[in-house]
């Protein structure tokens, strides 16, 4: 191979490249018109076969002609590899220019990509993103104090402190967007030193924290923040942990059940418990009358036993919210 040899085409139908192969995965069909009179008919795979993006039909793609597997000292078999689309039309999800060439053997029946309206990111300086065709993204950011259209929705003290971002499923506007962590579909922040404007409990009836400061908005050293509609955590052969040294908070409006989700049980509010057992015992310990005389039990070892063991009831480190039918 004496001359590097790049050409441009458009991606046009081929029925194989959504199909697993012992070889060539991921395999695309090319017609070139790097020169618009002498056009090439070129099947390529991926240049980066871990990190790819898979053009879609009447999508223009770089062609670069490089070794293939075949290749020995003595011979040269010639592979050809696509990098990356071109942003045609500036869009996330769309950016085919179709019917740019022609092909009478064009296979039909290919498949097709769905299209949809998709918002771009609002990039900050610094920053690096994975923004796929369908609302999902990766931002690697960090802390901003200058002005953009739109604005971060974190906010810290150091320029420069470092946030990861996954986000999938936002609402279409015609400007750059933020990831939001309440209108998003869900999230995943990894924060360093960054406040986060976390909202407890739902719209309707918020739940916020009162007695671990700071706040869920207002802390401002590392965070793990995962927001979805509904959130399943599973341990595959062993046990499942949370473990905190400062408290553990179950927050809800709702009810917690342990066990399964047909748990019907009613968990005892401890203080109530205490305040029955200790009216019962200062009953017993009473005088008993019975008609014109008064006693009482003639053993009280176990009255003076369960009166010692009822001031260990009470758990000084596990709480339940008072709530009553």
């Amino acid at each position: 191979m004496n001359n590097v040899q790049f050409h441009i085409g458009e991606v046009v139908a081929n029925n194989t490249t959504y199909e697993y192969s012992d070889e060539k995965n991921f395999e695309i069909r090319v017609i070139t018109y790097t020169d618009f009179y002498n056009r090439r008919d070129i099947r390529a795979i991926p240049y980066d076969n871990n990190i790819k993006k898979i053009p879609a039909v009447g999508e223009h793609v770089l062609l670069i002609c490089g070794l293939s597997q075949e290749n020995t000292k003595d011979s040269i078999y010639p592979q050809w590899y696509y990098a990356s689309s071109f942003s045609v039309n500036s869009d996330a999800n769309d950016n085919k220019l179709s019917n740019y060439v022609k092909s009478d053997s064009e296979i039909t029946g290919s498949i097709n990509l769905t299209t949809k309206q998709v918002s771009w990111l609002q990039p900050f300086s610094g920053d690096l993103m994975f923004e796929g065709r369908f609302g999902q993204s990766i931002r690697f950011s960090s802390t901003t104090k200058q002005k953009y259209s739109s604005p971060p929705t974190w906010t810290g003290q150091t320029d420069g402190d470092p946030i990861i971002i996954l986000s999938n499923g936002r609402k279409f506007e015609n400007k750059y967007v933020v990831e939001n962590l309440h209108e998003d579909a869900s999230s995943l922040y990894l924060t360093s030193t960054q406040k986060i404007p976390v909202l407890l409990g739902d719209k309707n009836n918020r739940n916020p924290l009162s007695c671990y400061a700071p706040t869920e908005s207002s802390y401002e050293r590392s965070q793990f923040i995962g927001v979805a509609d509904r959130i399943i955590l599973k341990a595959k052969t062993d046990i499942a942990v949370i473990d905190s040294p400062r408290g553990i908070v179950l927050n809800t409006t709702g009810e917690v059940k342990i066990g399964n989700d047909e748990a019907n049980i009613s968990l005892v509010h401890g203080d109530v418990l205490l305040n029955i057992l200790q009216k019962i015992l200062n009953q017993l310990s009473q005088p008993i009358q019975c008609g014109t005389a008064q006693g009482t039990f003639i053993n009280r070892t176990n009255l003076s036993t369960a009166q010692n063991e009822l001031q260990n009831l009470l758990n000084s480190k596990y709480f339940i919210t008072k709530d009553t039918y």
